[in-house]
């Protein structure tokens, strides 16, 4: 294994685990969907005879946790464990692309091109280019 690789692992690991550390305690012990109340239905009871009968309608009841959904603080933190979540996997992404590029890559993308080889120097290889060519054509025929 790498020894970068244990670094990248334990820079990922450990803010994952102060994260779930800070949580508060009801967030893992509360039902998923607690807070929504449920709709009231009615059912109409069916007469089985031929009279005018008919019963009183049945009302599910209904629990209101009087809460109103969940508080500043809750959405606070889900903004922030998704920023720390999103940070996270771009450090992660840029450092693996990093790691993996050729030496002599350039790191910046604004940095310039190297530069042009002086006009001698262009010269000469060119010249010894068309040399080898002709020798190549004499010795073909």
């Amino acid at each position: 294994m790498r020894p970068g690789f244990l670094r990248i692992r334990a820079f990922v690991g450990v803010p994952a685990v102060v994260v779930a550390l800070a949580l508060p305690a009801t967030a893992f012990a509360a039902a998923p969907f607690g807070g929504l109340s449920t709709p009231t239905t009615t059912v109409p009871a069916l007469s089985t005879t031929q009279t005018a009968t008919t019963a009183a309608p049945v009302t599910a009841p209904t629990t209101s946790s009087g809460s109103g959904g969940i508080s500043t603080l809750d959405v606070v933190g889900i903004g922030a464990v998704a920023l720390g979540l999103f940070g996270t996997i771009i450090y992660v992404i840029r450092r693996d692309a990093h790691a993996h590029a050729p030496r002599r890559a350039t790191r910046n993308i604004d940095r310039g091109r190297a530069t042009v080889a002086p006009r001698a120097e262009r010269i000469k290889r060119s010249r010894a280019r068309a040399k080898a060519a002709r020798r190549a054509r004499k010795t073909g025929r």
